[in-house]
């Protein structure tokens, strides 16, 4: 996962994202949530599961689901036109909401004629816990429904 954050940081992840959804996603933002909240909460989760806390499963299914399963969308964004300047294809600084927001670089395949996105190299990684966590709980529950049909 740590993997993975780094190359969405050295790319501009955050700033990649502003530009696209001309939304205010600073690179100090990204790092406090990816590098630093991000470690602690499954640190805090995994304890929680060990501890069998029903609130924890909730958060694992959402780590699961979410930077596992969702990572694909790196593969979408490329072709996402972006909704500031999509045609300059140089990095730029913008206010966005009352919050300057500085290199912000533009992946849009059809301006730069390159298809990639910030953290697409490596985003498989987080996918493949995510997706083998999903299927081992889905064939788990699936063998207990089959063993509480077939016992009663």
């Amino acid at each position: 996962m740590q993997i993975h954050i780094t190359e969405e940081y050295l790319t501009g992840f955050g700033p990649a994202m502003s530009r696209l959804f001309a939304i205010p996603w600073s690179e100090r933002s990204f790092l406090m949530i990816f590098a630093l909240v991000g470690p602690a909460l499954y640190t805090l989760t995994t304890y929680g599961l060990y501890r069998q806390i029903p609130l924890a499963g909730f958060v694992a299914w959402f780590i699961f689901i979410g930077p596992g399963i969702a990572e694909f969308t790196h593969f979408i964004f490329p072709l996402i036109r972006p909704g500031i300047d999509p045609a300059i294809a140089s990095t730029i600084s913008q206010d966005i909401k009352g919050t300057m927001i500085e290199n912000m670089p533009n992946y849009y395949y059809k301006t730069t004629g390159r298809f990639y996105f910030a953290g697409m190299y490596t985003a498989i990684l987080p996918m493949i816990p995510g997706s083998y966590a999903i299927y081992r709980l889905t064939k788990e529950h699936c063998r207990k429904s089959i063993d509480q049909i077939t016992s009663q």
